[in-house]
């Protein structure tokens, strides 16, 4: 990565299918990226198996936010397992694996803005939801992600419209990991608060606070679609200032 906060190696004109000039490395972060899509998804019949003894096996293999809640609830009960634990857990497919998200954006820069990406990427990364992360950035910039990691937004979606577009690699990267912490403290701090809730409370307060952190997610969740919607709208509406005239399919 230089100066400009641009990743040496990766050059937004280039096609994918190219090998003339490719570093070697793309296969590698192609990889992880296509680790990072499958790993989640096969863990999901684990999920009854591995939840009440193993959560932190279960946030290796699928680290959404209703583990880390369960996992610090179970530390708060039972103290097992460890927050230390549970972050190591969380970062090989939280942090290290999105990163290769956005690097993927920058490979594919060009056939996901024309529909012609990989079919495994294009499931991964839905173009509706690649659409409204590339104007929640353009809007507000890298800076974002972490107000991303904590909303409703996949990360890996917005990663990939992170390297899809013209944002710094470092400012956007800096600010994720920052968000993956924030997130990861908030997620874990509110599982032990929901533990002590079922400890002192009963459930009755337990469910209030689940309650709560769910509208929370929500609220957040509306606001990145609304952002997104007011961004196309804009853009919209400044082509046909320009004399170009909406599409009619839209």
């Amino acid at each position: 990565m230089n100066a400009a906060g641009s990743v040496p190696g990766i050059e937004p004109q280039q096609q994918p299918g190219q090998d003339h000039g490719r570093p070697l490395w793309h296969p590698v972060v192609i990889a992880v990226a296509v680790v990072r899509y499958v790993v989640p998804l096969a863990a999901i019949p684990l999920v009854p198996v591995l939840v009440p003894d193993r959560v932190a096996l279960m946030v290796l293999l699928r680290p959404t936010k209703e583990f880390l809640l369960i996992g610090g609830a179970q530390y708060r009960i039972t103290g097992a397992p460890s927050v230390w634990l549970l972050l190591g857990a969380f970062l090989p497919l939280m942090v290290v694996a999105v990163w290769a998200f956005f690097l993927v954006g920058r490979i594919y820069r060009e056939p996901l803005a024309t529909g012609d990406a990989p079919g495994w990427l294009q499931r991964a990364i839905p173009k509706r939801r690649l659409a409204i992360a590339q104007a929640v950035l353009d809007k507000h910039g890298p800076a974002v992600a972490v107000l991303g990691r904590i909303g409703a937004l996949p990360p890996t979606v917005l990663a990939a419209a992170a390297g899809a577009s013209h944002a710094s690699a470092r400012r956007y990267l800096v600010a994720d990991a920052v968000g993956a912490l924030i997130s990861f403290a908030l997620m874990v701090a509110a599982g032990y608060a929901l533990g002590r809730a079922w400890q002192e409370g009963g459930s009755w307060l337990t469910l209030v606070g689940v309650g709560l952190f769910v509208g929370v997610l929500t609220v957040l969740a509306r606001w990145f679609r609304a952002e997104g919607h007011a961004v196309d709208e804009l853009a919209a509406a400044a082509d046909q200032a320009a004399g170009g005239s909406p599409n009619p399919t839209d």
